[in-house]
């Protein structure tokens, strides 16, 4: 869900705004990414006997990030140039693919979600598997973020609805 503060950015200069989405979520999703997978995998080691335990969790997590970073890089090398120098051309025709890449994020994040129960954690979740569960909230509120900027304010400013 986006709050007033991303509602105020589709009233930003296009050059602001690739900045805002680079280092609000790009740079952020690189950086934090790597920690969500290290906790995955040690909550996942640590409690594997346990039938709360997100099984898959670090599996789909480098699944995620490997697209991510694809998707990231098409647009860091392809939208974002198109978007400052007002040539829409080969920007345009990525959008689609781009959008469908978005849903398929969010289909990811719905995946993660039935791992993890919900977000639920067990009474004994130790301090790791709550770092763990915080950190993909965050995770996902950035996401959905993230996809509201460039869904509904930056692709739009290419000229298209695709």
């Amino acid at each position: 869900m986006h709050d007033p503060a991303t509602d105020a950015l589709t009233d930003v200069q296009t050059e602001a705004l690739i900045s805002h989405i680079r280092t609000r979520y790009h740079d952020t999703h690189r950086r934090e990414f790597p920690d969500l997978i290290r906790l995955a995998r040690k909550v996942e080691t640590t409690h594997a006997t346990d039938p709360n335990t997100p099984h898959g969790l670090t599996h789909a997590l480098e699944v995620m990030i490997a697209e991510l970073e694809a998707h990231m890089h098409e647009e860091e090398e392809i939208i974002f140039p198109a978007a400052r120098t007002g040539a829409a051309g080969l920007a345009t025709a990525a959008i689609p693919g781009l959008r469908s890449a978005h849903d398929a994020h969010e289909a990811a994040l719905n995946q993660i979600a039935a791992i993890t129960h919900g977000f639920r954690l067990p009474l004994n979740a130790c301090r790791s598997w709550r770092r763990l569960y915080h950190g993909l909230g965050k995770l996902a509120e950035d996401l959905d973020e993230h996809i509201y900027l460039e869904n509904e304010v930056l692709f739009p400013r290419l000229g298209t609805q695709a």
